[in-house]
């Protein structure tokens, strides 16, 4: 204890041995004997006031146990009152040689004291007695102090991730999350201040439970009373601030669109160069917030400011795009850059072209032919019709199948010879050929179907005759199946075939007639997308996400493209609602916007101001001022509009790299200061007696 505090000690024990003196032999003070004279406060000092101050600050800090904790160091830290002469004769001690009773003794010997106990009393009331001089001269200083440890406390535990509620805060956990945890958080800190502020075993655990029940109470309304207090607050100064401030508010607005968005700065960067790089460098950030970033460029295109044509221009045109992307992103899904109308007459060509180079090879190798096989053939169905020919019998003439089969017949044979060379056969196939194309053409399925069969009997002759014939008949029949592929493509495109039947012929296909299924498949797709209706509210996107599309499209595409083909057709959806989102078909709010806008300009001011009648027109112009700062003001939504139609993926991950920063320490800052008011509080409330 120092000078100051000792003379203030024994001016009070002074003057209450007086007051007990006079008490004692039944005299009171006289109204004529003068007043004592009131001796000065020792601790009215500059030293005294830092003395005062920093003995709050331990009160809050300990809990309120720091008079017991001082009157203990006092009457010596590590000394303990010595017990009774019998205290080790009884109990587990008892015994003369009891080796528990030995060891105690041994362990006290050397911190017994026969007065531990009254120094510490003494102590003790001597510690109080300076604590109530303080809080009734000093209470300032005093009540300074125990704020300041409340607030260190309350960083304190905030910072060693003991804070219940400030873990919830830092977790971005809602305003419920934080009041739980604030009111357990409260619950023990109260129950820790109300246990140090009591006396004696039992009016501790008293205090300890109203501790309890009043902190939990008090952290559960906390965080709203602030989050009520702080919003309020804000809500009456924005307006005449952020005008003056627009970056700041504009970092503010973005953050909170951030954390909607439940994505991090890295994350959007990263969606954003994901689709630079897959052809679509026209993704902004506000496609890749996705809700959040839609949601907020409304303002910007409904309300009046700088930045509003300048969105809604780029939007526009960007849709307006939509189908041109879309028709390349599935050429190149498909690796189909041609339309199969080409593809067809580029393989025909091909074949015609490997055809007769083969076919030249086959003639020049050939042998004589056998026609008796076709011939048989033929006669199979023309029988009687040969016999009727040699000695008619009546005048029915031949029907089509008759007439088609007779006149190949003729080419091959007149009766009494037959064809042996084998170009002059081979002249027949190709005639052969077309008659089955064009009764193909015609509908007439028989006719086609028995001249098919004599077909094989010619290529089976015309093989026989020549070995090489048979190596060019199987590529031209290899050839012409990839040319079906792609009809067969265009088939599968049909909402009438099943995506089961289309997946497993194409997976039954070689390689080459795949791809060129993949041709016939898309080029009618393509021609969808860009003959759909024009305008900005037409998604085209939309009609290739049906389940059909989605199951054929992972199937059909090029090696190794499908996966990026239906990312391109989702960024191109969440691109149209972004659009969509922002510009809308209806135009109420817009014409509320632009009203809004021409109201700036108040006539009754001016009128007003020319009458003279100055007072109206100042109410006038500060209703004005007052309507045109409700909200968010045009200069941070210009700017918030601005970022949301970022592009680089550099440049939006350092504005959300910031703007994420800042609201980090800003829920550092109210994870502190909810500590702090929490420490405040239950300290506060373990002192009232």
């Amino acid at each position: 204890m120092n000078a100051d505090q000792a003379g203030d000690v024994d001016a009070a024990r002074t003057l209450a041995a007086e007051i007990t003196k006079m008490r004692a032999s039944g005299s009171q003070p006289s109204a004529q004997q003068p007043a004592p004279v009131q001796q000065p406060d020792a601790r009215d000092t500059f030293a005294g006031k830092v003395d005062a101050f920093g003995r709050g600050m331990a009160d809050t800090l300990s809990f309120g146990l720091a008079d017991e904790m001082a009157a203990h160091a006092r009457s010596g830290a590590f000394s303990v009152q010595k017990p009774e002469d019998d205290y080790y004769d009884s109990g587990i001690y008892a015994g003369k040689y009891n080796p528990l009773g030995v060891i105690a003794r041994t362990l006290n010997s050397p911190f017994e004291s026969e007065t531990k106990n009254a120094d510490y009393d003494r102590a003790l009331a001597e510690e109080r007695a300076i604590d109530a001089s303080d809080s009734t001269n000093r209470t300032a200083q005093r009540i300074s102090g125990q704020i300041l440890g409340g607030i260190t406390g309350g960083v304190g535990l905030a910072k060693q991730g003991l804070s219940a509620s400030a873990n919830a805060i830092n977790k971005g956990k809602g305003l419920a999350g934080v009041s739980l945890a604030s009111a357990k958080e409260g619950a023990i800190l109260g129950g820790l201040q109300g246990a140090g502020s009591g006396e004696g075993f039992e009016d501790r655990f008293y205090k300890s439970g109203v501790g309890t029940g009043t902190g939990f109470a008090l952290g559960a309304a906390l965080p709203s009373v602030a989050a009520a207090v702080s919003g309020a607050f804000k809500g009456a100064t924005a307006p005449l601030v952020a005008p003056f401030r627009p970056a700041a508010y504009t970092d503010k607005a973005m953050g909170t669109y951030l954390k909607r968005s439940g994505k991090t700065p890295d994350e959007i960067a990263s969606i954003m160069k994901l689709a630079a790089d897959d052809g679509q460098p026209m993704y902004t950030m506000a496609d890749a917030m996705g809700n959040a970033g839609q949601r907020a460029l409304v303002p910007v295109t409904r309300t009046p400011n700088e930045a509003r044509q300048e969105v809604t221009d780029f939007l526009l045109r960007r849709q307006m795009g939509q189908p041109q992307r879309l028709a390349n992103a599935l050429a190149e899904g498909f690796d189909a850059p041609q339309t199969s109308e080409r593809v067809s007459r580029s393989l025909t060509e091909a074949r015609g072209v490997e055809a007769n180079k083969l076919y030249g090879a086959a003639r020049k190798e050939a042998g004589a032919v056998n026609v008796t096989p076709i011939l048989d053939r033929i006669d199979e169905t023309l029988s009687p019709g040969v016999n009727k020919m040699l000695s008619p019998r009546d005048n029915i003439g031949n029907d089509t199948i008759e007439g088609a089969l007779a006149r190949v017949r003729k080419m091959i044979s007149d009766g009494n010879s037959q064809v042996t060379d084998f170009n002059t056969l081979f002249r027949a196939k190709l005639d052969l050929d077309d008659m089955i194309t064009r009764a193909e053409a015609q509908g007439a399925g028989n006719r086609a179907h028995y001249l098919s069969q004599v077909k094989r009997e010619v290529d089976r002759a015309l093989e026989n005759a020549s070995p090489a014939y048979r190596t060019a008949n199987d590529t031209f029949r290899t050839r012409s199946q990839v040319i079906d592929a792609i009809d067969a493509g265009k088939a599968a495109k049909s909402g009438r075939v099943r995506a089961e039947d289309s997946i497993d012929q194409f997976r039954g296909m070689t390689p080459d007639q795949q791809q060129a299924f993949r041709s016939g498949y898309v080029d009618p797709i393509i021609a969808d997308v860009e003959s759909a209706a024009m305008g900005p509210a037409t998604n085209r996107a939309r009609t290739l996400t049906t389940p059909k599309y989605e199951q054929e499209f992972q199937e059909f595409a090029a090696p190794g493209r499908a996966q990026q083909l239906g990312a391109r057709i989702g960024r191109e959806n969440r691109m149209f609602e972004t659009n969509n989102a922002a510009l809308g078909n209806s135009r109420t709010a817009d014409n509320l916007g632009d009203i809004d806008d021409m109201a700036n300009f108040d006539p009754a001011v001016l009128s007003n101001l020319l009458s003279g009648n100055f007072t109206q027109a100042a109410l006038a112009g500060v209703r004005q001022a007052f309507n045109a700062g409700k909200g968010m003001p045009p200069r941070v939504v210009e700017r918030v509009g601005r970022q949301l139609i970022e592009t680089n993926p550099e440049a939006a991950r350092e504005a959300l790299s910031r703007v994420s920063s800042q609201q980090v320490s800003r829920d550092r800052l109210r994870a502190m200061i909810l500590g702090s008011m929490l420490q405040n509080s239950n300290a506060g409330v373990a002192r009232v007696k």
